[in-house]
This record gives C-alpha cells, structure tokens and sequence, in this order.
C-alpha cells in the first residue's frame, strides 16, 4: 500500500488545503505512518535535525527525574573506579595507605550521590532546552553547524548546573585524596572557606567539566544524528543508546585526561605545612604554573597517568546511564499516552 506523503503545512502557520485533508482521511496510512511523516517534516524543518521521539512528550521536570535516577544508579555502581582514578593521579600515593578497603573505595559517594541528583536534575534539563532552542533559532544543516550547537549547549548546562557540581566535586576528590576524613568535615570545611571554591572554577568548571561536557555531546549527539537520519526514525533501540554512550565515555575520556589530570593536581593540591592562613593564596599554584611544574619534574608522560582507568570508568560509565536514561524516558512517555 502506497501512503501518500503528509505535508502538515499547518504545523508551520499555514493551514492544510481541503485536497490533502481529504487524501489523509482517505488514505490507508496507520496513525504510526502519519506520525513517521510527521517527524520527517520536523527533521526538514530543523534543518535536518531529529529529535527524539521521547523528548517533544516530556516536560523538563521529567527530563530531570529520568537523568537524576539513571545518574545516580550509574555512580552507586561504578564509584570506586573514580576513587581508583583519583588516586592514581594524585602526586603521593603513600598516603593511601589503609583506604584500599571497600569503604575506602567508597569515600565521597555521600557527598556525590547527595549533590549529583539535583546537578543532574538541572544539568539535563538545561541540556535540552538549550539544544532544542538553538536548534529552532539556527536550524543548522551543515555539520559543524550541528556540532556548534551541540557543544554549545552541553557547555551552557554545566556552566548553569556548576553551583551545585562544583563543591560535589571539589568535596568528593579531597575525600577520596583522604585531605578530608569524612563528609561532615568536608562541609564544615568548604562553608567555611566559600572562596576556596571559588578558586577551583576555572581548573574544575571550565577547563574539566566544560569540556568534557563540550567533547561527549558533540560525539555523541553527531553519532546519534547520523543513525537516526540513516535509519528514518526519530528513537534508537536500548541497545543503540548503550553503545553510543560506551563509545561516547571512552573517546571523551582519553581527549580530555590531559585536562583531568591537571584539575586533579590543582583541586587536591594542599599548602605546605609551614605556610600560614594568610600565605596560603599566595603559595597557591594556578594552572599554567601547575602544568609546568608537572612538565618538569615528572615529564610529559605525567598528563597521560590514569587515563586508562578514566576511560574504563566513563566508557561503562556513560553507557549505562544512556541506557538508562532513554528507558526511563520511554516510561515517561509512555504516560501521556
């Protein structure tokens, strides 16, 4: 059977004439093609870009629900390979001495779990909002231009979400460093000196997490557009998702672990003993003195230290939670229905 393809010049504006209402009603098309149809017209419309299908049902509330529950199981699961990584990098590795146990591998995961739900909650929603409106104001067709706006928005989420991201991270690396003995201490700590985090923002937001953030929605939303267009549909399987993401965790993982070892050294970096309060902010290396202190002492091979165990960790890392996120999202969907 042949289905007549459906030109929904309405959803631009400009109401259907009588003659393709009629064809429609004639015609022998399930609600599934119609639908289909309609999603090609959108794709035309975005200037070739295919949204999930899951995505126009949801509301951001449950963008958030469905990144904060897949996030969390994600880290509850793979938490001790971030302490291993942590700690591979760290300039001293006798002081972890005794930490090696279970609960040592799990050091920080209060503090991450706590914070991360609401940082992912606003992360992701951000996300997309971000990314569907700049995909309506610019309506890219090139590649680059899809890669601008992918990058852009992936940039812009964690920038807005890094009030919450930043004293989890800062307070999760000290921890399983072992310069904090507990979380409590941790907190007395960071509220009791706020401009300490406001000196990491530059090492852990915008150098670390922005970029990383910048790299895994670029490949993977570029990934993702090209399957999507290859195969005519608007939703990836399960398993689809979870090989994106694996292959998504991974490639960003190794890019970026030059700049994930430098945030380590500066975010775990602790004064001298004999450096008074007041001299502290004076001692404090910044990046760029960072770098070459590491550069020189311990050569370029430095920056490269603990990226496999970054990217076994981020690989199965980011799989698991697009998998997860795409199902919950699906459920959700399902709902309104």
């Amino acid at each position: 059977q042949f289905c007549p393809p459906v030109t929904h010049r309405s959803c631009m504006g400009v109401v259907a004439p009588a003659e393709d209402v009629a064809a429609q009603a004639q015609s022998p098309c399930s609600d599934g093609d119609i639908e289909q149809a309609v999603s090609g017209h959108r794709a035309a419309s975005d200037g070739g870009f295919r949204k999930i299908a899951s995505d126009d049902a949801l509301a951001p509330w449950e963008h958030s629900v469905a990144s904060a529950t897949a996030k969390a199981v994600t880290k509850l699961a793979l938490y001790p390979l971030d302490t291993w990584k942590g700690r591979r990098q760290a300039a001293d590795m006798s002081r972890f001495k005794g930490l090696w146990t279970v609960t040592g591998m799990y050091r920080g995961l209060l503090a991450k779990v706590t914070l991360y739900t609401p940082y992912q909650a606003v992360y992701m929603a951000s996300y997309v909002q971000v990314r569907d409106n700049l995909v309506a104001v610019f309506m890219p067709s090139s590649i680059l231009g899809k890669a601008a706006v992918f990058a852009t928005a992936g940039v812009t989420a964690e920038i807005g979400a890094s009030v919450v991201r930043l004293p989890m991270e800062v307070a999760k690396l000290r921890l399983q460093l072992g310069i904090y003995q507990n979380s409590l201490q941790a907190v007395v700590d960071l509220a009791r000196r706020p401009q300490g985090l406001l000196r990491n923002f530059v090492p852990q937001t915008l150098m670390n997490d922005c970029s990383y953030s910048a790299v895994a929605w670029l490949i993977f939303e570029s990934a993702r557009q090209r399957m999507l267009h290859h195969r005519d549909t608007n939703e990836l399987q399960p398993i689809d998702n979870m090989a994106l993401g694996t292959a998504t965790g991974g490639i960003t993982a190794l890019a970026t672990a030059p700049l994930d070892m430098l945030k380590t050294r500066i975010v775990g970096w602790q004064p001298p003993v004999e450096a008074g309060a007041a001299s502290v902010a004076a001692v404090r290396p910044g990046i760029r003195a960072t770098a070459a202190r590491m550069l020189q002492e311990e050569g370029p091979f430095i920056f490269w230290r603990g990226a496999g165990l970054r990217a076994l960790h981020l690989a199965p890392s980011h799989g698991l939670y697009m998998l997860l996120y795409e199902v919950i999202k699906s459920q959700l969907a399902k709902q309104h229905v």
